[in-house]
């Protein structure tokens, strides 16, 4: 996956420059090493999702800063916004579960989030405990099927073409059941720190963002 701006390191860089921190205050108090947070700062590793809230905490700021989106006044102009995510750009998540590329997130405060995934879990049992969130969330399929889990319905099938939209306050799961990985298109009217936050768990990932060489596995690709 490639985002031709920048990644995370580039933002916590530009985060600690605006601050005029050195990488050793910036160690001191995030508690992460400065060979860890020199490394980041090169793109050279990732983070866990648990020091990334750890750095977040340390450093006083939103989450969502180290993904590129800077905190806007609470009643932000949305007139004259725009935001365009070319093929392959945007913020990367990996997790167990699903690898989620969060596009056009120059916009900050938005009112919908768009999100292309890949579905890796095929049982409940590795799947874990419902997500739930605030708000709605549509979702269609790209390529391949998947079997949806809710609360309150049997579980359903949906494959390529098919679509679906419900309250993601209920319970709910996407299981791949195709030959390969099944892609999505998840658009959900939910803020991007609680989606974040509720969509990765403690053995989440930001990706450094770089391009990963065709060795790597295939299956964690996003494509259009």
């Amino acid at each position: 996956m490639t985002d031709q701006k920048t990644g995370l390191g580039d933002f916590l860089r530009d985060i600690r420059v605006r601050k005029h921190w050195t990488l050793l205050e910036v160690s001191e108090m995030t508690g992460l090493a400065v060979s860890t947070l020199s490394k980041v700062e090169n793109n050279q590793m990732s983070l866990t999702y648990d020091r990334l809230v750890q750095l977040a905490a340390g450093l006083g700021v939103d989450i969502v800063e180290l993904f590129g989106t800077r905190p806007v006044d609470s009643t932000p102009n949305l007139l004259g916004r725009r935001a365009i995510s070319r093929q392959g750009e945007g913020r990367l998540i990996q997790t167990g579960n699903y690898d989620y590329l969060y596009l056009c997130t120059e916009i900050s405060k938005k009112s919908m989030v768009p999100i292309l995934a890949v579905l890796h879990a095929r049982t409940m049992e590795e799947f874990g405990e419902f997500v739930r969130h605030d708000g709605q969330e549509y979702t269609y399929v790209v390529e391949g099927a998947l079997e949806l889990h809710t609360e309150h319905y049997e579980p359903a099938t949906l494959k390529a073409g098919d679509s679906v939209y419900f309250d993601a306050s209920m319970g709910h799961a996407y299981l791949s059941v195709s030959e390969t990985p099944a892609r999505i298109l998840c658009v959900c009217s939910t803020s991007e720190k609680e989606l974040i936050n509720s969509l990765i768990g403690a053995d989440g990932e930001v990706s450094n963002l770089k391009k990963k060489s065709k060795n790597q596995r295939k299956t964690s690709t996003i494509r259009k």
